[in-house]
């Protein structure tokens, strides 16, 4: 930590076009007492709190918590552009938001497996593939494989047919390998291979920690709506 916070603090002067010295001048700071810091001595939290206030960054950037100094560094160098320069900067930031609003309005094309209900929270592979079509807005942001349930419990409340489970795998891709599953009322699901072995699925890896190996998660279940 101590080093991360000296190569903050350096990064933080070269900035600033400021030399050491100068910066302990204006902080009224003995000489060499922030070049001192690159020999790993740790700063009170007074002058840790001195620091962040003069380059107005916060502790914990300097502690290498956060990076809210590249936001503050890009309005900097933003009040330093020409007014034609702002205004085309302005443009840019604008049709990129554009650009990615038309791209969550678009829809795309998914493949999905058919799992059929078997009854007793059991789903079962069906030997065909689906194509449907969602939004870009309405995927999770990262998936491996996408499950289509078909039939289901008379519960409302639990997932069930035209449901899409969007899977993310954590070691490998295994959708090639699953024959079913049991999934119960808390999203949990449990997942046989071809060579037999128990895999786990799960909305909460952390509620699985019996499990010796956890080979993905459920990324989101989706209740599918033809577009």
């Amino acid at each position: 930590m101590i080093l991360m916070f000296y190569d903050r603090l350096k990064t933080l002067v070269i900035d600033s076009q400021k030399s050491f010295n100068q910066v302990e001048r204006e902080l009224r700071y003995p000489r060499n007492a922030l070049a001192n810091y690159r020999l790993g001595k740790e700063p009170s939290a007074k002058r840790l709190t001195e620091i962040a206030d003069y380059f107005n960054v916060t502790t914990e950037y300097l502690l290498g918590k956060d990076d809210k100094y590249s936001y503050n560094k890009a309005k900097l160098l933003f009040e330093y552009l020409t007014l034609d320069n702002k205004q085309n900067l302005l443009n840019y930031i604008q049709n990129r938001i554009d650009e990615l609003e038309l791209l969550e309005r678009e829809p795309i094309s998914l493949s999905t497996e058919q799992f059929v209900f078997c009854g007793d929270n059991t789903w079962a592979l069906q030997e065909s593939r689906k194509t449907i079509k969602l939004l870009t807005k309405q995927l999770p942001d990262d998936y491996d494989a996408v499950f289509e349930l078909v039939g289901g419990p008379l519960d409302a409340e639990a997932p069930g047919n035209g449901d899409l489970l969007f899977v993310k795998f954590t070691d490998a891709n295994f959708a090639e390998l699953i024959h079913n599953f049991l999934l119960q009322h808390d999203h949990f699901a449990k997942l046989s291979v071809k060579d037999e072995k128990l895999t786990c699925l799960s909305r909460d890896a952390g509620s699985l920690a019996e499990v010796p190996e956890l080979f993905g998660k459920i990324a989101k279940i989706y209740r599918f709506r033809t577009i």
